[in-house]
């Protein structure tokens, strides 16, 4: 079995599901914008949190020591491939209290944190709660992980064409103290 080829498809697969909302659009108008997540799916939101700082936005990583207070008219975006973590969901019910924009993106789309969120975005995968669904070949949330990171390259590249962003733009406010 080629196990590359095989985790391809399913990606190709995946990113075909996926119900294609657009996120471009609320975080060039948002003031700020946060992300969270845990485990493997807050690693690729702290990967897209720091494009969108080479991008020019005003970006925040729940949780870490330079984050900043959350506001109305703020974005908080979300993963959760259950959509059901339980401190995933309490952010995201801090955030509904000061009256900030929600987006979660999930592979539930009848979850606790997807009745909080004003927008949802569901990828075709499986979380690690769903063993029994024959998705993939893949253990618990790779494939949601993975998709998650494309789908939000993807928007990167959405961002820069709507913003007439160029890669010479993002390097101005790459990291030079490396």
């Amino acid at each position: 079995m080629n196990y590359l080829e095989n985790i391809l498809a399913e990606l190709s697969n995946s990113a075909k599901n996926i119900d294609n909302q657009n996120i471009s659009n609320e975080i060039i108008k948002s003031n700020q914008i946060f992300t969270h997540g845990l485990g493997r799916s807050g690693l690729v939101l702290k990967m897209f949190a720091m494009r969108l700082a080479q991008l020019g936005h005003n970006s925040n990583v729940v949780g870490e020591t330079t984050t900043k207070s959350i506001h109305k008219d703020d974005l908080l975006i979300l993963a959760s491939g259950s959509g059901n973590t339980a401190q995933v969901k309490i952010v995201a019910q801090e955030a509904k209290k000061v009256g900030a924009n929600i987006i979660l993106i999930t592979s539930n789309d009848d979850s606790e944190i997807g009745k909080i969120a004003d927008h949802v975005v569901n990828i075709h995968s499986k979380s690690k709660y769903d063993h029994n669904k024959s998705i993939t070949i893949q253990p618990m949330g790779s494939l949601f992980e993975q998709t998650l990171m494309l789908y939000l390259d993807s928007m990167v590249l959405q961002l820069m064409n709507d913003e007439n962003i160029n890669e010479s733009n993002m390097m101005k406010n790459h990291a030079n103290l490396e």
